[in-house]
């Protein structure tokens, strides 16, 4: 299920759901139960599984998702 953040529109609370994508029109702020919110613009991150090859350990985009 998704991470959404949001921002209440009505208090200004900044906040984040695990609400499935068909339901997130029905979420509330927790602080003040306004459902006036504003989706905020989430970033992502990805796991690595493993080691870096110890050939890309010193390039200068190691680690770096690119």
């Amino acid at each position: 299920m998704p991470i959404f953040d949001f921002e209440c529109r009505k208090c200004g609370n900044k906040f984040d759901l695990i609400i499935s994508n068909a339901d997130k029109d029905k979420a509330k702020c927790p602080q003040c139960g306004e459902m006036n919110l504003k989706q905020l613009l989430s970033s992502f991150s990805t796991a690595r599984v493993g080691k870096i090859p110890d050939s890309c350990a010193g390039c200068g985009s190691a680690g770096a998702g690119g």
